[in-house]
């Protein structure tokens, strides 16, 4: 037996809670508990979770952040693994992950690859750490099945994006009260700026195996594209304002990043027709910092209003996609 806590946040989570919980049971080496959440589910979430016979918490509903430290302060063991109440777990994951922590040289946390799949099956089989652009920049070499040690440094960003699941991660219950646990205001983000947080305080150990299988499906958040860049701007607020808890590299990085934000704004918004709000999202982009990419998007764009102008975008989206070919 592992000395892990498993702690699964649940609202409404009837559908899936089942088959979450028999993947934790399937590990090879079992976690000392599992302790579900249940965050004011107006469903059966709390019966399923007693009837499978694992420890349960109710409490008011106030969001996955606040259904996490509950968890987190109730655990009783030196590791806590955090699980979505929808994601599954390969049986081997506990098992890989608390060799890789006790193996370490340094208190580490650890998270590791994963693949996504639907109602339909694996999406891709793919590795999705590999392919999300901010590990590849963070993680310049990870082999296939290695474990690789990932750490803040004064010169690059650790965390760009965020580019893996908190259903993989295994943290030593310490470190999550050190670094003050899950930010319970945020509306969104919050996996980021927690793990900002935990990279400041230590290093990580990125398993490169998907012992993780990430659910999508129609019940999560379906916010469009623009709504969950806008949410990112309370992510770089809090930052700003409290840069000593964060690695710098990363403060630097975030701070820079409301012009990118708005940037990608713009272009969704003149990808969709709206010229207007995408010149504004440009001209804020320009405002905040001056690149050469900006200024011909906001040209492009405000060409875009006529018949030759929309040619000429469509034109310079094509070239995009050549050259990034």
């Amino acid at each position: 037996m592992a000395d892990v806590s498993v702690v699964i946040p649940a609202y409404n989570a009837t559908n899936f809670l089942a088959e979450t919980l028999a993947s934790v049971f399937a590990q090879t080496v079992p976690p000392a508990e599992i302790i579900v959440v249940d965050d004011g589910s107006t469903d059966d979430t709390a019966g399923i979770a007693r009837d499978l016979g694992v420890t349960v918490i109710s409490r008011a509903n106030g969001g996955i952040s606040a259904a996490r430290n509950t968890g987190v302060r109730a655990a009783r063991s030196e590791y806590v693994a955090l699980l979505d109440a929808d994601d599954l777990w390969m049986p081997e994951k506990l098992e890989v992950q608390v060799a890789a922590l006790a193996a370490a040289t340094v208190p580490s946390f650890s998270f590791t690859d994963f693949h996504t799949f639907d109602s339909r099956g694996v999406r891709a089989a793919r590795s999705e750490l590999r392919a999300h652009p901010a590990f590849r920049r963070t993680v310049r070499r990870a082999p296939s099945g290695a474990n690789v040690v990932v750490s803040a440094s004064e010169s690059r960003p650790v965390l760009p994006d965020m580019y893996f699941m908190p259903s993989s991660a295994v943290v030593r219950r310490a470190d999550v009260l050190a670094a003050g646990g899950f930010d319970e205001s945020l509306p969104a983000c919050e996996d980021t700026e927690f793990f900002l947080r935990l990279f400041k305080l230590v290093p990580a150990i990125a398993v490169m195996r998907p012992l993780l299988r990430y659910r999508r499906h129609e019940a999560q958040n379906t916010a469009s594209p623009t709504r969950v860049m806008i949410n990112e701007f309370a992510l770089i607020d809090r930052i700003e304002h409290d840069r000593g808890r964060y690695p710098s590299a990363d403060v630097r990085y975030y701070l820079r990043k409301g012009a990118l934000i708005h940037h990608r704004i713009g272009v969704c918004e003149a990808r969709l027709g709206r010229f207007d709000e995408a010149i504004a999202s440009f001209e804020t982009s320009l405002r905040e910092r001056r690149t050469i990419r900006t200024f011909f998007a906001l040209v492009a764009t405000r060409s875009a209003r006529n018949v030759v102008g929309r040619w000429c975008f469509v034109v310079l989206r094509a070239l995009r996609r050549a050259m990034r070919a």
